[in-house]
């Protein structure tokens, strides 16, 4: 059974090895620095198909996930460095609606 990188009626945004390129929550940059000028970039979307995220196009802003619960953790373990850099991506307004305790 093959799995389609974007739901059907949109398509996947390519890298140039012609490889379905990948994104992350919350960081829809790495799909729309890759476009050109005729894709309107509001169509694009960063889908998660059960097993990765990828760009697509051609997805109406409405079905566009928006994944309110999920953070994405980025840790380089083949850092040269002591101490590798971690970062934390977390949707916009997160901080909101966190009861910091003072």
């Amino acid at each position: 059974m093959k799995v389609l990188p974007c739901p059907r009626g949109s398509r996947p945004l390519y890298r140039p090895d012609n490889q379905p390129r990948k994104c992350l929550p919350h960081q829809t940059n790495l799909c729309l620095n890759a476009l050109d000028d005729k894709t309107d970039p509001s169509t694009v979307c960063c889908w998660h198909n059960q097993i990765d995220y990828h760009c697509c196009i051609g997805i109406d802003v409405a079905e566009c996930p928006q994944y309110n619960n999920v953070t994405v953790v980025i840790h380089n373990s083949f850092s040269h460095l002591a101490s590798p850099v971690k970062s934390f991506h977390f949707r916009k307004g997160i901080e909101d609606e966190i009861d910091f305790a003072q």
